[in-house]
């Protein structure tokens, strides 16, 4: 299958809407900016080539029912499927087995996003697994299904909510997934009680040593169940801000060094003990979230060449970084870049495959191009905050912006003494 046309899409529709003050009114069926939240999902779809859509329907299917009936979508085909019992996320699949195609789009019905679809599917297909799902950093992973994943970003480790510490950073779990029809051999033909992807298959899935990856992805793609949720995506509707995420546009990004910029320099962090926040990176991390900017940081790590750490020892430390933003105000890094490499040969206990000349290791810009290449980001209008000249040659090849936090005067133009200073230029 190598055609968006070919795809279904499955509709989850079955969420209640009363803890939003929706009374009998199903959550699909919410008002964005005078389009029910359902209707403008359909119509994102259809714009980007989907055609066959199947609505699993649960609480509210006769009022869903009745609205789509009212609606003409045209050149598509929508079925409507019903409960007859509450059977949850997954079991309700044991129902449209048969009717959907070899690869399939799932996605919650209290979603609201826009989101390039045709990269996802062309990521996922090319992957040749069981399952893809959008996942990204948020504001709440405390009380969101997290998810573990290695630097191919296969799935090792699926957290389902409540967790308390999990040992995984901040990735968490969209309700947007590309599946196999494999992946029915995880749903009984009979269904006992419910079955929930989250909390049921997805561990399971992971125990079997299923093939899963994570597509990690910066759109915009937030679920309205509160009424402060519902809130801010008609705001941020009005903004333009959910279309503007779109990997279709250019996005803008605020580049930043980690030691002695993020954490504490201490001559390199190799131990998770060691790694301190610098006292106003949480609240400037939280300033670039809030703004249309992307934070990704780029970092040279040299000291997994010079055998003083693995790259385990690495994904630990960021995942302590990541939980420590969080619990300070719910910061995030939208993406993490990492050189492993160092060309100078002789240390004794080196990994001699990381000792190489590479491009990635700044002051060569590759970290830049490959988070470029991926988040479809303008380097000519984005930004590098950095600590050592190193950092500003890799922002400058490439012409990104770049400020040098140094507290001792070098005559360099940009200079700055705390990353305030670079960011209230940026955001100004």
């Amino acid at each position: 299958m190598k055609n968006i046309e070919e795809l279904t899409a499955v509709f989850l529709v079955g969420g209640k809407g009363t803890r939003l003050g929706l009374g009998d009114l199903p959550k699909p069926l919410v008002d964005i900016q005078g389009i029910p939240l359902l209707e403008r999902m359909i119509l994102n779809f259809q714009n980007q080539g989907i055609k066959n859509f199947i609505m699993l329907c649960g609480f509210g299917a006769s009022k869903i029912e009745a609205h789509l009936s009212q609606k003409q979508f045209d050149n598509i085909n929508i079925k409507i499927i019903i409960e007859p019992k509450p059977l949850g996320t997954a079991g309700s699949f044991s129902l449209i087995k048969d009717i959907v195609s070899d690869k399939f789009i799932v996605v919650y019905g209290d979603l609201i996003f826009d989101l390039d679809l045709n990269k996802f599917v062309s990521y996922s297909l090319n992957k040749n697994c069981t399952a893809v799902l959008y996942a990204h950093p948020n504001d709440h992973p405390f009380d969101s299904d997290l998810i573990k994943i290695n630097l191919d970003n296969k799935i090792v480790d699926f957290i389902s909510k409540p967790h308390v510490n999990p040992s995984c950073g901040n990735l968490s779990n969209a309700a947007f997934y590309l599946f196999d029809k494999a992946i029915f051999k995880y749903i009984p033909e009979k269904i006992e009680g419910i079955l929930d992807w989250g909390k049921d298959i997805f561990p399971k899935m992971v125990a079997k040593k299923e093939k899963m990856y994570v597509y990690r992805g910066t759109e915009y793609i937030k679920d309205i169940g509160t009424k402060e949720r519902i809130l801010k995506a008609n705001i941020d509707f009005k903004k333009g801000k959910i279309l503007s995420k779109n990997y279709k546009y250019k996005q803008k990004a605020i580049f930043f060094d980690r030691d002695g910029v993020i954490n504490e320099e201490i001559d390199g962090v190799y131990e998770i003990s060691k790694f301190k926040l610098r006292g106003e990176a949480a609240e400037i991390l939280k300033r670039v979230n809030l703004s249309n900017f992307l934070a990704i940081c780029v970092t040279n790590q040299p000291g997994i060449a010079k055998g003083f750490m693995k790259i385990e020892d690495l994904i630990q430390i960021h995942n302590k970084m990541e939980w420590l933003l969080a619990n300070a105000n719910g910061s995030f890094f939208d993406d993490i870049y990492f050189c492993p490499h160092h060309p100078e040969k002789g240390f004794p206990g080196e990994i001699k495959k990381y000792k190489i000349d590479c491009e990635c290791r700044k002051p060569k810009p590759g970290m830049l191009i490959e988070a470029a290449k991926k988040h479809n980001i303008d380097l000519s209008s984005s930004y590098l905050i950095g600590d050592n000249l190193r950092d500003i040659e890799a922002g400058e090849a490439v012409n990104v912006k770049s400020f040098l936090l140094c507290e001792e005067s070098l005559d360099k133009e940009h200079q700055i003494n705390k990353i305030s200073e670079a960011l209230d230029q940026i955001l100004k």
